[in-house]
């Protein structure tokens, strides 16, 4: 039989942020919650569009197409633009 009160019993106590500290490791202790936000689907639909238009200007350019390299450039700055 347990003589001691469980853990549900008692209230949670806050995180204490003041004794976060970043370790030798470079990890942190605690995580600021305000930099820890999700990223909207929509977000990250125009950031894969930029990313893939990059790649994909690179190959051309090594390829030696400059003509559709600029247009895919444009295209992908046009979608960087939703981003801001």
């Amino acid at each position: 039989m347990r003589n001691s009160t469980t853990t549900t019993d008692r209230p949670e106590r806050p995180p204490d942020t003041a004794d976060a500290y970043v370790g030798d490791d470079g990890d942190n202790d605690a995580v600021d919650l305000g930099q820890n936000t999700a990223v909207d689907l929509g977000r990250l639909a125009w950031l894969g569009t930029v990313g893939v238009c990059l790649v994909v200007v690179l190959i051309l350019v090594l390829q030696g197409y400059y003509g559709y390299a600029a247009v895919t450039f444009a295209v992908a700055l046009a979608a960087g633009i939703n981003l801001l």
